[in-house]
């Protein structure tokens, strides 16, 4: 299968080696320089799938990368590392969760899960959760972990005594999950960082794993999510990323759109 690419797009997917940043407004085909490339780099460049870590926001838009490259290449790209960040993160961590004081077959909480954890913390350390709303307090730490702050620092910050309160849930918290053998959704992606940071050795490791990293949707990342991305880069130097540098629209989440002129 061929793709109708003009000479701008078919230069990024062309483009040799080093950091490649693609800007470009929505509905200007942006996902599908992404998805060419990959096509590209297997077939025309030779590089091995497996050896390539393909990042974008959402389940449905990863499966759509993985079925368009499929398309691309005549059949599925068997090993490619294609998905969410969160899935991603997750894939990496059960190789590595016995170095963070997990067990591989560690669970993974939603929201709704951390929201049930958080609630009986407050219930066993004698705070009503009627009155201090679990929904809140996770939403407080989550913002927290996103912008890669520690437990010490958001209650440094803190402007509430329900912010003072989630600093206090969140410097028990990990512990706690640990203890349980569970991550939330945002410790999918702080753990990596972590373990990169404790162990540089695991870092020069997963650095040697992929060839090349790309990221679709780049000005929705938050601070932990370009800092795995770089970290995994570093090495190699190439990264791909693209994106629409107004439209970010995960600000809820910490993505911060200044990671893409950086």
């Amino acid at each position: 299968m061929t793709v109708a690419l003009n000479p701008q797009q078919e230069a990024a997917v062309r483009h040799t080696g080093g950091p490649l940043l693609v800007l470009a407004g929505a509905g200007s085909g942006k996902t599908r320089v992404l998805t060419t490339r990959i096509a590209h780099l297997i077939r025309e460049r030779g590089v091995a799938p497996w050896r390539i870590f393909a990042v974008t926001f959402t389940n449905k838009a990863a499966g759509e990368m993985r079925a368009r490259v499929a398309s691309l290449l005549g059949a599925d790209p068997r090993g490619l590392w294609i998905g969410t960040f969160h899935a991603l993160s997750a894939r990496l961590l059960r190789r590595e969760a016995p170095l963070l004081g997990f067990g591989s077959n560690f669970t993974i909480y939603d929201q709704d899960d951390s929201e049930s954890f958080i609630k009986r913390m407050l219930e066993q350390r004698g705070h009503s959760p009627k009155a201090n709303p679990p929904r809140v307090i996770h939403s407080i730490i989550s913002g927290a972990k996103n912008r890669m702050l520690l437990p010490e620092e958001l209650g440094a910050n803190a402007e509430s005594p329900l912010e003072r309160l989630a600093a206090e849930i969140y410097a028990a918290l990990g512990p706690a999950l640990r203890q349980a053998n569970a991550m939330d959704f945002d410790d999918l992606l702080l753990f990596p960082l972590n373990l990169f940071a404790q162990h540089p050795e695991r870092l020069a490791y997963w650095q040697r794993c992929f060839d090349h990293v790309l990221v679709d949707e780049f000005q929705d990342t938050n601070a932990a999510q370009y800092r795995l991305v770089k970290q995994l880069a570093a090495e190699h130097r190439n990264l791909c990323v693209v994106g629409d540098d107004d439209q970010a629209i995960y600000g809820w989440r910490g993505a911060d759109v200044r990671h893409m002129l950086s």
